[in-house]
């Protein structure tokens, strides 16, 4: 028999399993489009997991898409990236809620700050591809239709691909 100690962090470590494993459940339904479900997940993680602030970015997405409370879901996103600020998925959490509410313009400087923290974040990349968001001409002086621009802008966007993506 152990003592109460070590009886308490396995009961601890059964309830952080379980609240990760409702997490990973909730991520899958996110990504099926079963938003309520997803939601349920979420819910029931952070409650098993009250420390895992990451949740909370996934929480507000799934607010967001499920019931239509964006203000509620800006705020955990918010609340998530105040505790885990290096993690470009809870920028691109919050750019979601942003877009999912009609503020282009502040989805946009949310993903960017997720291609912030990580350059190669395609997720980020995609959806502002999709939205029609370019990068900035390399000769600003220029028009982008210049052969100047055109050609620089081909070279440097060679040598940041990775080699299988050319």
């Amino acid at each position: 028999m152990g003592t109460l100690k070590e009886r308490r962090q396995k009961q601890l470590a059964v309830v952080g399993a379980i609240g990760h494993e409702h997490f990973m459940t909730g991520v899958r339904m996110l990504y099926a489009c079963r938003y309520q479900d997803a939601l349920q997940h979420f819910q029931e993680a952070s409650l098993l997991e009250p420390n895992a602030r990451g949740y909370l970015s996934y929480l507000g997405l799934a607010t967001a898409h499920a019931q239509r409370k964006y203000s509620d879901a800006e705020q955990l996103c918010r609340r998530a990236i105040e505790a885990e600020y290096h993690r470009p998925e809870h920028y691109f959490n919050l750019a979601e809620v942003f877009a999912l509410a009609g503020r282009r313009g502040d989805a946009i400087k949310a993903y960017n700050q997720a291609l912030s923290w990580n350059p190669n974040y395609e997720p980020a990349q995609d959806a502002l591809r999709k939205m029609g968001v370019r990068r900035p001409p390399i000769l600003g002086s220029l028009p982008r239709s210049h052969p100047l621009n055109v050609f620089l802008g081909k070279t440097f966007r060679r040598r940041s691909l990775p080699r299988n993506a050319r």
